[in-house]
């Protein structure tokens, strides 16, 4: 397949590896996230955006506007102008709209924008290497006119350093505190005053960092002043620096900073010329290395070989996964688009982006985006859980955030989060069978220090001990809907979910208790689980779904008879998933769940939507009818159920709603976002003529649960703590389906055969050509194994 699933803006190209993007014109700004795990830029198919170095609250790089979405700048520019004429327009496209011929290409870690305009060819890239705390800038111009031109070239980024809260609230006495020194070769910006807080604080200290700037062709003139380039009651359209000759001379101290550089070139016919550039950081005070890096950074090789390594690293992180079915849109995603958005959200959980300036990296977040990395790069998410173990406290509970920088965080009032935390742990286990993690000692928050098993066991038992009158876990001020936080603010609330999730946690640790002979700690959570069980089903029924809770006052929410919000989808979801009830039941939930909450994209998160606010309820109440967590079309949530419909059997309605949340699918004038990137919702119904319409682009735990859904769930793939269980459900209509998977070192290549045409079940597994007892493939004992799976009754 050279090109898959077309709309009127671009299409997938390169087996589903790049996006193309055909005209600068799309519905609202169509981004790529470019990062190495700690420099991440962020680019629209024109060029726009910003940057960070690992967080992006307090170490930005480049600003970030405050109507991104909208407008798309500030911008990483390439102005041109005509020494003859004195026209000035950009290779990419934007903010000058001039141009003959466009084309943007999006791929893993890169982003690329052609351009033409009156016989200039303007080819410009940007990426973030492996190994470089920086982003590389290139053009490359050719003459394709009859006629010589002389051209004035200028590349232009607009810095922000360090704490970018202070920088939105306070721009012009953060400019006091800005540094630029501008040599021949590079410009270093330093910050003289910081601090890791957000909002102001009377702190002392610096920016730990400097940013820099420097190119392989030596500019005739740089610039550091942004007040400077743009010049009074100007913009990016019309920068008053680009009319003289030359740039200014201007220093950057105390003023807003930019980067500008200017090249003057003499292009003959069929003419090229090529310079590239790198932004990035280095430590505040000068080392040895620096000087070293920058002179490289001015040779045209390093970008050669960094961007050798770009193309490399995401290909072959990404081949240890790999599938294979009859939809060219489900492969394009599940090989390239969800992986990448899912890396994306596992190196800096939920922030930043085009919609919203980003929060911490979430307790909650960062365990599900481990999750989800744990079969793509089982040492990338190890690392991460070490880090995420830092944030405990010896009672049990969890910070809200986990930070990548070293700093403090506090409790949080979310009830859920030690449970996400064992969740990844014990998939962990599962997929490397490394036991002697459990064992790994990290400090707790309020001192001292305890082993990843010991953290475990006690956010648990500190949630069996919350119990509320019914015996369900109590919800305090939300669980996994943050929103809904005030059911519980009294203290007596209740959530069936949490009940749900915590009989899922227990079952999940049994084996762990086993393996460390922890027989009486096994027994009781066996019993701890019998009693959720029966309250959930005692108290937790409503005849056609489950309850979604009880209130501080013992009233119920989500049952029959209210007239808002009397279904939520995660008591269905998590209903089957945590195997809580009988088959009837779950069946019959889920079958309300299609009946009350489907809609063309998706499942709405409730129904119907709230209209007015409920102080019994809470902040979800708030929300705009159809928006957020108010009856939207909840990504994430919408996942969540793919699994549940797959751990039934029902291979059809799992493929089929996989499908509905897939942004490839959606007509671009309704859902305006990226179609190879998932939104956190969509608009739900009760929107109106909103509904369908795309919010919260790329940072969301749908990413996490896709992935895993697809993999383990549909192509029914799935570790366990001693081989892979084979258990597909899937559309029918797949005669013939594969997927590649690493497994304990070992790479499986699984072929399936569906000549029934079933959903779900098998009826032969042969290994290495001989047949397996059951549903289970043994540990490996070579490098690779061939599998054929034939499906069946």
């Amino acid at each position: 397949m050279k090109t898959a699933l077309r709309n009127r803006y671009g299409h997938f190209a390169d087996a589903g590896a790049e996006y193309v993007i055909r005209t600068p014109e799309t519905p609202r700004p169509w981004i790529n996230y470019l990062t190495n795990g700690d420099y991440c830029a962020l680019v629209s198919a024109c060029g726009g955006g910003f940057s960070f170095y690992k967080d992006h609250r307090f170490h930005s790089v480049l600003r970030r506007g405050m109507h991104v979405h909208l407008e798309d700048v500030p911008a990483r520019l390439w102005y041109i102008k005509d020494e003859a004429t004195g026209e000035v327009w950009t290779a990419n496209a934007h903010p000058i709209r001039a141009h003959d011929a466009f084309e943007a290409r999006h791929g893993m870690g890169y982003t690329r924008i052609e351009s033409r305009y009156r016989g200039v060819a303007a080819s410009a890239r940007y990426f973030v290497p492996p190994g470089v705390d920086a982003e590389c800038w290139t053009l490359a111009l050719v003459n394709r006119g009859r006629t010589p031109r002389r051209l004035s070239v200028y590349s232009f980024a607009d810095f922000v350093l360090g704490n970018v809260s202070l920088d939105l609230n306070e721009s012009q006495i953060m400019a006091l505190f800005n540094e630029a020194e501008v040599r021949p070769r590079h410009i270093l910006y330093h910050k003289r005053w910081w601090h890791g807080h957000e909002g102001w604080a009377e702190v002392e200290g610096e920016w730990p960092y400097r940013a820099f700037l420097t190119a392989t062709v030596r500019p005739v003139r740089m610039l550091a002043d942004r007040n400077a380039f743009f010049g009074p009651g100007r913009n990016a359209m019309n920068p008053v620096a680009l009319e003289p000759a030359l740039l200014p001379r201007s220093g950057g101290g105390g003023k807003d900073l930019a980067g500008v550089c200017q090249w003057r070139i003499e292009l003959p016919t069929g003419g090229e010329w090529r310079v590239e550039q790198a932004i990035g950081v280095l430590p505040a005070h000068a080392g040895d290395g620096d000087d070293r890096l920058l002179c490289s950074l001015q040779q045209p090789r390093t970008y050669e070989q960094a961007w050798s390594r770009t193309l490399k690293h995401y290909p072959e992180m990404f081949a240890t996964v790999r599938v294979q079915t009859p939809d060219r849109s489900i492969n394009a995603m599940a090989n390239w688009w969800n992986k990448y958005q899912l890396t994306v959200n596992f190196h800096f959980g939920r922030g930043p982006s085009y919609y919203h300036k980003g929060q911490y990296p979430a307790m909650r977040d960062s365990c599900q985006d481990a999750f989800g990395m744990i079969p793509l790069c089982p040492a990338l998410a190890r690392a991460n859980l070490l880090r995420i173990a830092h944030f405990f406290f010896r009672d049990g509970r969890a910070c809200g955030g986990c930070n990548r920088i070293g700093l403090p965080e506090g409790g949080s009032i979310k009830v859920d989060l030690p449970l996400w935390f064992v969740l990844a742990v014990v998939d962990y286990l599962r997929e490397t069978g490394e036991w002697e993690f459990l064992d790994e000692s990290v400090p707790l928050m309020d001192g001292g220090a305890s082993t990843i098993l010991r953290k475990m066991l006690r956010g648990i038992a500190r949630m069996l001990d919350l119990r509320g009158p019914h015996g369900l876990p109590l919800i305090g001020r939300g669980d996994w809907n943050d929103a809904a936080n005030a059911i519980g603010a009294q203290g007596r609330g209740e959530s069936v979910w949490l009940a749900q999730f915590l009989h899922l946690t227990l079952h999940e640790m049994l084996p762990v208790l086993e393996h460390r002979r922890l027989a009486a700690q096994a027994r009781d959570y066996r019993r701890r689980a019998a009693q959720l069980r029966r309250a959930i089903n005692e108290h937790g029924w409503d005849g056609e779904w489950f309850v979604r809770a009880f209130r501080d006052d013992g009233r119920p929410v989500g049952v029959r008879g209210q007239t808002e919000g009397f279904i939520w989808i995660n008591s269905q979801t998590w209903a089957v998933i945590s195997a809580c009830s009988t088959p009837e039941r779950l069946n019959r939930c889920m079958d309300s769940v299609e009946r009350h909450l489907a809609t063309p994209f998706g499942l709405t998160n409730l129904a119907p939507a709230f209209r007015a606010p409920d102080e019994c309820i809470g902040l979800i109440t708030r929300f705009r009818a159809g928006w957020k967590e108010n009856a939207a079309v909840f990504s994430h949530a919408s996942a969540f159920n793919v699994v549940a419909r797959a751990l039934l059997g029902r291979g059809r309605d799992a493929v089929e709603l996989y499908r509905r949340i897939l942004p490839a699918g959606k007509d671009p004038d309704r859902y305006l976002m990226e179609p190879y990137a998932f939104s956190q919702f969509c608009a739900g119904p009760a929107a109106g003529r909103e509904h369908g319409r795309g919010a919260y682009h790329w940072l969301t735990g749908t990413a996490a649960w896709m992935f895993r859904a697809m993999t383990d769930y549909i192509l029914g793939v799935r570790a366990q703590f001693d081989g892979l269980r084979i258990a597909p459900a899937v559309d029918p209509a797949w005669r013939e389906f594969s997927i590649t998977r690493v497994f304990r070192g070992a790479e499986y290549r699984i072929r399936f055969r569906n000549p029934d045409g079933v959903e779900s079940g098998v009826r032969e597994i042969w290994l290495d050509g001989r047949p397996v007892s059951g549903q289970k493939l043994p540990l490996p004992t070579a490098r690779r194994h061939t599998v054929e799976v034939v499906m069946g009754g």
